[in-house]
């Protein structure tokens, strides 16, 4: 064989290994990604433990505080998921208990579900409600390996609602109230024609649009990566890792059935009111 095509051949053989290589880095970070966005943020806690210290500086610090400050009071409630999952959520009754309004309340990507005790505090002055915290899969005290972004946590609510309806009896009026990823999962659950009748309303508080938006500008803010060149690859690693299809969540298509009134809001850091 001549020298010539011994020489390319090594070549190309080395132009394949650089190419398998490169292959495998990019393949080896896009799971990397995958599992920093999809992977549950925070270790499950062995206890619902209250914290040591709360900063107060802000709205939600203050509504933690006031959370745990009347724990006493707060139920928790523990619920099989479609897919076999254990789901929690913190439940407070109504002063009195006839009422049939429910309000919610659907914490965001790696909040604490207390978090949102300082919407809880907003309805209550407003009237005597019952409220319910849930636990999104991947948070807080609930199962769950990955996160939802909205798409499975959207079952999840509408199976809480069920679940309400089985412990307070029929005829409720129930409002979803969600913040971040919490106001996409309730505004998935209200358009996707799986939510019971009871629902009569939702309040998203500073929604994403769609995941692929969100993922990349999540990427690009805190982790200074362009991550669009590698969106599809990410997609491809995420369904295959996590059955999870990424282009679904969220797109505001409502089910022909779905009937409910939706109020919008961005959220600002220091206040915050109901709408009237």
């Amino acid at each position: 064989m001549p020298d010539g095509v011994i020489l390319a051949l090594i070549i190309v053989g080395l132009l394949l290994i650089v190419a398998g290589l490169t292959w495998l880095l990019i393949y080896s970070y896009a799971v990397r990604v995958a599992y920093r966005f999809f992977g549950r943020p925070a270790p499950r806690p062995a206890y619902d433990k209250s914290p040591l210290s709360i900063d107060q500086s802000t709205i939600f610090g203050r509504g933690k505080n006031w959370f745990y400050s009347n724990r006493m009071n707060v139920l928790d409630w523990q619920m099989t998921a479609f897919d076999g999952i254990k789901l929690y959520a913190y439940y407070i009754p109504a002063a009195k208990k006839t009422t049939k309004d429910v309000v919610i309340l659907i914490h965001g990507y790696n909040d604490a579900p207390s978090v949102m005790a300082a919407y809880a505090q907003l309805h209550l002055e407003k009237r005597d409600c019952h409220i319910l915290i849930p636990h999104l899969r991947a948070h807080g005290m609930s199962e769950g390996n990955f996160v939802g972004y909205g798409l499975f946590d959207s079952q999840d609510i509408a199976m809480w609602m069920q679940y309400l309806e089985s412990r307070l009896g029929q005829g409720l009026k129930i409002i979803l109230h969600g913040r971040s990823m919490g106001a996409a999962c309730a505004l998935m659950t209200a358009g996707s024609g799986i939510a019971p009748n009871t629902l009569t309303g939702v309040i998203a508080d500073s929604s994403f649009d769609s995941l692929d938006t969100q993922i990349a500008y999540l990427a690009q803010r805190k982790y200074r990566m362009q991550l669009r060149p590698f969106l599809m690859l990410v997609r491809h690693v995420v369904l295959k890792r996590f059955g999870f299809p990424i282009e679904r969540p969220l797109r505001l298509r409502s089910h022909p059935a779905s009937r409910c009134r939706c109020f919008f809001s961005m959220e600002q850091r220091t206040n915050w009111s109901l709408p009237t």
